[in-house]
């Protein structure tokens, strides 16, 4: 009797459980049902003849036979996009699925003229796109659930390459009406005290905020954590508390009504890139997608004395 196939869903259902940690975000990070996730994991465990996973109120663990069975569909993922990039590599135009990930807090911000241009450009590609923050993209990076991934540079990550995208700080964000908003900068000193709305706990630039508060000997007056930056922005005009955010979202119409202005003291700069696994080189799909962010990085989202001129004098987009 031939036993029964593990289907390459099957595979992405497990490692997503996995890589979000649980089968709720997995379920939302795939856009499938929660049942459909639940079973693929369960037709495993019966294939299988094991336990992969073991099911705990606010987390999941994986079992030795599923930390095994991990790093196998990690490795069976990755040769699956392989052998798609180079059967695609003789068409006349690039054709085939990409596969990228973005920041949540930059999505809606600079990634729409991203993919207006790359799509324009290379209509014969399909372009499947998450939303996720840096804590949970390294997993999808590492098992092949995606090819390529715009990010904060983070250490220690030998595994994957970096492409540069440019260089990044964070912003202080006053209402119109606030004493300092005729001002271009502010030290980190001057609002010690004053409430502030913060991007999500889960976002990596908490990171720099937390450490630069604690180099005063203090910690964030927190009143209010979004992940989009039209409400973050509406706290900050309704007066709740000042934002802080990196300099790249420091435009559009979210912008009306309150003033940027570049926070010191210490600066709180990083570095955006887009990251790839070493072992796996970009598709002509993904070299496509890296220089059509670089560009507009480069021109239109980090160039610096733009930010600053229309952020600290107007706080409005041009």
């Amino acid at each position: 009797m031939v036993p029964p196939q593990i289907t390459f869903r099957e595979l992405s259902h497990f490692l997503a459980v996995v890589c979000q940690g649980g089968f709720v975000r997995a379920s939302e990070s795939l856009h499938v049902s929660q049942p459909s996730v639940s079973q693929s994991v369960q037709s495993l465990e019966t294939k299988l003849g094991t336990q992969l996973i073991v099911r705990g109120r606010k987390a999941i663990a994986l079992t030795e036979k599923g930390e095994v069975l991990r790093r196998y569909a990690e490795r069976t993922l990755r040769e699956e996009m392989s052998l798609r990039d180079i059967m695609g590599r003789d068409s006349q135009g690039l054709e085939g699925r990409l596969r990228v990930t973005v920041p949540p807090a930059l999505s809606s911000v600079c990634f729409p003229a991203i993919i207006e241009s790359f799509c324009r450009e290379h209509p014969g590609v399909m372009l499947e796109i998450d939303e996720s923050p840096s804590e949970k993209l390294m997993p999808r990076l590492r098992g092949g659930q995606t090819e390529i991934a715009a990010l904060i540079v983070p250490g220690g990550e030998e595994a994957l390459h970096f492409y540069p995208l440019g260089r990044d700080h964070l912003c202080l964000v006053v209402p119109d009406a606030h004493d300092l908003a005729e001002r271009r900068s502010c030290a980190l000193s001057e609002i010690i005290q004053e409430r502030v709305a913060l991007l999500r706990e889960d976002f990596k630039i908490n990171r720099f905020i937390l450490q630069a508060y604690a180099g005063h000997g203090a910690k964030p007056r927190v009143v209010g954590r979004t992940g989009d930056i039209h409400l973050l922005m509406a706290m900050v005009r309704s007066g709740l508390g000042l934002g802080i955010i990196p300099s790249a979202l420091c435009r559009g119409v979210w912008m009306e009504g309150v003033r940027a202005l570049h926070l010191h003291s210490p600066v709180m700069g990083f570095d955006w890139a887009l990251a790839t696994r070493r072992d796996h080189g970009l598709s002509p799909a993904g070299e496509a997608w890296r220089k059509t962010c670089l560009e507009h990085f480069t021109h239109s989202i980090l160039p610096e004395e733009n930010l600053l001129e229309e952020g600290s004098s107007r706080g409005r987009p041009s």
